[in-house]
């Protein structure tokens, strides 16, 4: 389990995700995952810093794009090694819910994410094409 209360990592989580610097994104992804650590989601399962880095960054500049930032619920459980918090994406300007996901992470000794699955418990209205995608 994290060495760090629940919803304190739950909150530097989702920092990550609304991160607007490329190189403070990239450093706080190395902080928060092991060096081998997997990012799972509905679109895409991907392994390593560079790897969750670009993810990340994807995900942050198309939903910023449409106007959405992230927050924590506050929520965070852990047990033993792992936690599992939830999320929202709200629209930036008013502040209006646009989903809730769930993350279930599981831990290495030093606190970092070994694995990340990802859900969304009410999916957005906001769609982006998957990462390489020509939908």
């Amino acid at each position: 389990m994290s060495r760090t209360e629940p919803n304190a990592f739950a909150d530097r989580y989702v920092a990550v995700w609304t991160e607007t610097d490329p190189a403070a994104r990239r450093k706080a992804v190395e902080e928060l995952w092991a060096p081998d650590g997997v990012y799972a989601n509905a679109v895409a399962v991907v392994t390593g810093h560079e790897a969750i880095a670009t993810q990340v960054g994807y995900a942050h500049d198309a939903y910023a794009t449409g106007g959405f930032t992230f927050r924590s619920c506050g929520n965070a459980r852990g047990q033993h090694d792992t936690l599992r918090f939830n999320w929202v994406m709200v629209s930036g300007a008013t502040g209006a819910l646009e989903a809730v996901g769930f993350d279930f992470v599981t831990l290495d000794e030093q606190g970092r994410i070994l694995s990340d699955h990802q859900y969304f418990d009410t999916p957005p209205t906001y769609v982006v094409p998957a990462p390489g995608g020509t939908d």
